[in-house]
């Protein structure tokens, strides 16, 4: 794919509350999504995109720093900068949705999430109807099954109606909402964990599993603890990757 796109010079106005790294990362999505770029497509270099959008070299590795840990975005060496998700399945969430939250906060976006799946879980505990219980379990049989075979949307998918279903057996909506905006949030965070170390899917799944064992046995606390456990693990393996792909040796020399 040439790297000649031209988008024109980034108009950074003064009275901004945006950092100009962000301006950038979302003009870069929009190269993206209107240049017809694919998954694993390459990208123009950094300096070939400070050129174009009027910016410096420091403002544009800022805006691909981000763009890394939001899964958008990979380098290799020798190889150079690519689109690592496909337009269609990410990038325009991004637009809409992530580009609001900066990835320094995401570390208490998580924080939030755990003491909120933790409540969550321990009311549909208590809660939880025979048939709901056998919907969660067939979520769980579903999410494990597309764990084992590698394949990540699906899983992302199961995922997230599995912790939405444990929210909706509690009978209260503003669970249900609360959950369901936080993972929407933080879409691009387990994608960039599960998409990259494969591994995560099974250890997520089995956490699933614990999970949904302890509410099937009844216990309020035990379930709390797992979901605990579950988000914390997510949050540390978000926290590895994000810190390699910006600090790792997968950023090519030269870009």
């Amino acid at each position: 794919m040439s790297s000649t796109s031209n988008t024109g010079n980034v108009h950074l106005p003064a009275s901004t509350y945006q950092p100009q790294y962000k301006l950038v990362a979302e003009k870069i999505i929009e190269l993206i999504t209107t240049s017809g770029l694919k998954l694993n497509d390459r990208l123009p270099t950094e300096q070939a995109l400070a050129t174009q959008m009027g910016v410096s070299r420091g403002v544009v590795r800022e805006a691909i720093k981000s763009l890394m840990a939001m899964g958008i975005v990979g380098a290799r060496k020798g190889f150079g900068l690519y689109v690592t998700v496909q337009p269609e399945n990410g990038v325009q969430l991004v637009v809409e949705q992530t580009m609001t939250v900066d990835p320094d906060t995401i570390v208490a976006l998580f924080t939030f999430r755990c003491e909120q799946e933790m409540l969550t879980t321990r009311i549909a505990t208590q809660y939880i109807t025979v048939t709901e219980f056998r919907e969660l379990e067939r979520i769980v049989i579903q999410n494990r099954q597309e764990a084992d075979a590698g394949q990540i949307e699906p899983f992302l998918n199961s995922d997230a109606a599995f912790h939405l279903s444990i929210a909706r057996a509690t009978r209260n909506p503003f669970f249900l909402d609360t959950i369901k905006n936080v993972i929407k949030l933080q879409r691009w965070a387990t994608r960039l964990v599960n998409g990259r170390s494969p591994g995560s899917m099974l250890t997520s799944a089995e956490q699933h599993e614990a999970i949904f064992q302890a509410i099937k046995n009844g216990d309020s606390d035990a379930a709390a603890q797992a979901a605990r456990v579950h988000i914390e693990a997510v949050l540390e393996a978000y926290r590895q990757e994000a810190k390699r792909l910006l600090f790792g040796d997968e950023v090519p020399k030269g870009q």
